[in-house]
């Protein structure tokens, strides 16, 4: 079963992900400021999360139904240039983890 085949799910996924853009939004900002970088696993997913919600919110509010506005956003998730070379990076060092093992 699709989970947005159900209503309340596609609907309750949709307000979460188009309330938490502004704040999103302003952490996003202040932490460019900061000079944020995504080097660490956890700080890579807050970035990755912050711009999945950016481009959702983009998407659906060009009109966009959600599941196309899901999908789209999480392929600009990954072919984001931080994203892409982070995951780069946590393969070859588990390759090299279990190569040196």
């Amino acid at each position: 079963m699709d989970v947005l085949s159900d209503e309340k799910v596609s609907e309750s996924l949709h307000e979460l992900l188009t309330v938490v853009r502004e704040p999103i939004d302003d952490l996003m900002t202040r932490l460019v400021e900061l000079g944020f970088q995504p080097v660490t696993q956890p700080s890579a997913v807050v970035f990755a999360a912050s711009l999945f919600v950016m481009k959702y919110y983009e998407f659906s509010s060009q009109g966009i139904d959600q599941l196309t506005s899901l999908q789209l956003s999480q392929a600009q998730v990954m072919k984001h240039p931080v994203i892409s070379r982070f995951l780069s990076q946590q393969v070859g060092e588990t390759i090299d983890r279990s190569v040196r093992n």
